[in-house]
């Protein structure tokens, strides 16, 4: 009797192992992150001399004294500077801004790469701020050969890409969510697109939107209301209505979803802030009507209505110290101050510029997360640094730190 009750427990135990298959995902924003060749053209462009125009554009300028691409006030007034193809020139900052050079950002490189063979063991990230697969490519163990990759081209250099390993599952699609573009808006006022992966998991059909939100919006406690008068805040309106589409059309199949990336938002403020969430106070799980605004994202998008559709926002906590993690558990309350945001900055604590507030994960039904997304410490790395002659360049990995959660599907 004794043998026969362990074999049925043992059967029981593969069963459920089986029934709730466990898969890491994370997502990065790895800020203006290029492959080699378009740092190279990006570091040459920023390294030629220009002169101002009465216009008020930069030109190219041989005259002597004219300033580079890299002490150029704002890069895009540069005429004829491609965004989609080359950064700004001033992404790093040591004492002013960093006249990069090649053999420091391939050491740049080799360091992401490090740091995801040590600190990321995700089957799944998401990237947001990459030129494109190359530069992921460049940047994942083994140059990428244990991951598949879902990519696009065109758009803004700051781009959106999707690596996953080989083993965990097959591609069913991958497709630019060009709606999230606003592509009705005029080139000045358009935001990134979204990038959806489904995949084929074990029999399951996984579906992942990667996003990068408009940026300067972050929060309803520091006047960041997407129904405000700022045009930050009126272009995140307008993705609104594009994201909750996105939604209700990939849950409505069974579909296990999951949300992430960098939305530029801080969420946790939203579920805090008292405010009705539309401006004319009706439902938001009704149609909205002409001319109401939404002041919460989260709450407008993941109304409850279809329940499919019902997205949650994964907790999330801080690998860092006692202090650190307090500081993060705040940060969900309320804007921190200075002074606090530069200590859970510093590279004591996580180290990323952008320690919080704005990355998150979101889950459907039918999945489940461990333990709470960790915002994981980037430290030292996080800093760009070099001597007064401008060598022996040392530059930041990124301004964001990595999130990541282990999930059961």
């Amino acid at each position: 009797m004794l043998r026969i009750m362990v074999a049925i427990f043992a059967i029981f135990l593969i069963s459920s192992e089986a029934s709730a298959r466990q898969v890491t995902i994370a997502t990065w924003n790895l800020g203006w992150h290029m492959d080699i060749g378009t740092a190279q053209t990006w570091i040459d462009a920023c390294s030629k001399t220009y002169q101002k125009e009465p216009t008020g554009q930069w030109v190219p300028s041989t005259a002597a004294g004219s300033p580079t691409g890299w002490e150029v006030p704002n890069t895009f007034d540069i005429h004829g500077w491609n965004t989609a193809t080359l950064p700004v020139c001033d992404v790093y900052f040591y004492r002013g801004v960093v006249r990069v050079n090649v053999d420091a950002y391939r050491k740049r490189q080799e360091q992401i790469a490090g740091f995801i063979s040590r600190s990321v063991p995700a089957d799944i990230i998401a990237f947001q701020e990459v030129s494109g697969e190359q530069a992921v490519k460049e940047i994942l163990p083994g140059g990428g050969a244990d991951y598949d990759l879902c990519g696009f081209s065109g758009y803004k250099v700051q781009r959106l890409v999707i690596a996953w390993k080989k083993s965990l599952g097959t591609k069913v699609s991958c497709n630019v969510e060009d709606a999230l573009s606003l592509p009705a808006n005029p080139d000045s006022k358009r935001p990134r697109p979204g990038l959806s992966l489904t995949l084929n998991v074990g029999g399951d059909t996984l579906r992942i939107l990667d996003v990068h939100l408009k940026s300067s919006c972050v929060s309803p406690f520091d006047g960041g209301k997407p129904d405000g008068n700022g045009n930050d805040c009126k272009i995140l309106q307008q993705q609104i209505e594009p994201i909750e589409g996105w939604v209700e059309r990939e849950t409505s199949d069974g579909a296990k979803v999951v949300m992430l990336g960098d939305f530029n938002r801080n969420l946790w403020h939203e579920l805090r802030d008292q405010s009705p969430v539309r401006t004319d106070g009706s439902a938001a799980s009704g149609p909205r009507p002409s001319g109401a605004l939404s002041r919460s994202l989260l709450e407008e998008v993941f109304d409850g209505q279809p329940s499919a559709s019902n997205l949650r926002l994964i907790d999330e906590q801080c690998e860092t110290n006692e202090v650190g993690a307090a500081l993060c558990t705040l940060s969900e309350i309320r804007d921190l101050d200075t002074a606090e945001s530069a200590l859970l900055a510093s590279q004591n604590y996580l180290g990323c510029r952008n320690p919080v507030g704005l990355d998150h994960i979101l889950i459907g039904p039918g999945i489940s997360a461990t333990a709470p997304a960790e915002h994981t410490g980037i430290r030292r790395l996080g800093t760009t640094r070099q001597k007064d002659d401008g060598t022996d360049q040392v530059l930041a990995i990124s301004d964001h730190c990595p999130l990541i959660v282990r999930l059961n599907l």
